[in-house]
């Protein structure tokens, strides 16, 4: 054969090869173009500065309008079918169905200067709060099963229900200057004081399962946070944790942990959210820029679903700017394992439509439905998680 044959043969074959083995390579390890554009769509975080680190949830659920009012504090009811909630317009009292239909009224009595409304466990009973001329607050208790209406006596700054039967409440003695936290019967009656402490805007919580109650000042990025327990009769007081500026905090279900947002070490612009345990110990950051106010609980007590922000502007001050309302944010919904650290989103995001700044979160018995309150437009929502 000659050589020039002999040589293009052998070319030829050894390009066929080559392209055999390019081919198998191709079809082996290439990624789908579909896919990969998803994958990439779904670790980016718009506006928010933050990767995921686990991919999302294949069924995406849809954000449903609950009501089309416009909400203050809302509950689901006893038999969880129902959400109860005012009208923060005028303090009308409304239910309705968590399907969004059958709506009724529950009382037509208007609340005007209505700010805040606190439901017992048994959503029984509520406790409302109004704002006075002066600036100050004026709390009322109010019993649904028969009716009866009793104002809480005056220079009362926080309140919380300890149980159907008991509650705490910051009192402020304006003759001695003296500021105390208390717990009474919810009309005020049998009253007895915990201890004395020198803060005065402050938040309390029980710890859930304990005979604790917890509390610390309004979270402010300019000062570190002071996160105390104590038990109910005013024994071993406790620092729980203060090394963070703004802190706020929300407990488990069981009270063996802690989620707190606090402001960012090096830049006031961003809020970081962490997990402690119910000593105030083991600090972790979850790597998520969202405030607890954003958050909620699974009976799991690991589990939190959460709204993470976007569209924070770069020359805020968190959380300060937000509790004051100076802008809304545009948020994506997820769920974080707290002991894991992986998160996963529970809406696409090609599944939101608008935009939403989520607070008031809480869940259904059974956790397949996580209701909201959109600060935007004030309405109820609910998220379908399967």
């Amino acid at each position: 054969m000659p050589i020039a044959k002999k040589v293009f043969f052998i070319s030829a074959s050894f390009l066929i090869v080559i392209l055999l083995l390019w081919g198998v390579y191709y079809f082996s390890f290439r990624v789908p173009e579909k896919q990969g554009s998803n994958s990439s769509k779904e670790t980016t975080e718009e506006d928010a500065g933050f990767i995921p680190s686990l991919s999302t949830m294949k069924d995406a659920s849809k954000i449903v309008l609950v009501s089309d009012d416009r909400v203050l504090d809302p509950v689901l009811s006893a038999e969880d079918t129902i959400v109860k909630y005012y009208l923060k317009e005028n303090g009308k009292t409304y239910q309705i169905g968590i399907d969004g239909k059958n709506r009724g009224n529950i009382s037509d009595k208007e609340l005007l200067g209505i700010k805040d409304v606190f439901w017992s466990p048994d959503k029984t009973k509520v406790i409302s709060k109004f704002s006075n001329p002066d600036g100050s607050s004026s709390f009322f208790l109010y019993n649904y099963r028969d009716g009866s209406s009793v104002p809480l006596k005056s220079n009362i700054d926080s309140i919380v229900w300890k149980s159907n039967d008991q509650i705490f409440y910051k009192y402020f003695n304006s003759s001695s200057g003296e500021r105390s936290l208390n717990v009474s019967n919810p009309d005020g009656t049998g009253w007895n004081k915990v201890v004395d402490i020198n803060l005065k805007d402050i938040v309390i919580a029980p710890i859930p399962q304990t005979g604790l109650v917890s509390f610390w000042d309004k979270p402010n990025a300019y000062e570190k946070t002071s996160f105390t327990s104590v038990s109910i009769i005013g024994e071993n007081s406790k620092t729980l944790f203060q090394e963070k500026f703004g802190a706020d905090y929300l407990w488990n279900r069981d009270g063996s942990k802690a989620l707190l947002s606090h402001t960012d070490d090096t830049d006031k612009s961003k809020i970081r959210l962490a997990v402690i345990n119910s000593q105030g110990g083991e600090y972790r950051s979850l790597e998520i820029p969202t405030l607890v106010a954003k958050c909620v609980w699974s009976v799991d007590n690991q589990t939190v679903f959460y709204a993470l922000p976007g569209s924070v502007p770069d020359n805020s001050i968190m959380p300060n700017d937000y509790m004051a309302e100076k802008f809304t944010t545009a948020d994506t919904f997820w769920k974080v394992n707290t002991k894991t650290g992986e998160k996963a989103r529970i809406v696409e995001l090609d599944k939101i439509s608008g935009r939403f700044d989520a607070i008031n979160l809480f869940l259904n018995a059974d956790e397949n439905k996580l209701f909201f309150v959109n600060r935007i437009d004030g309405k109820l929502y609910r998220i379908d998680l399967n």
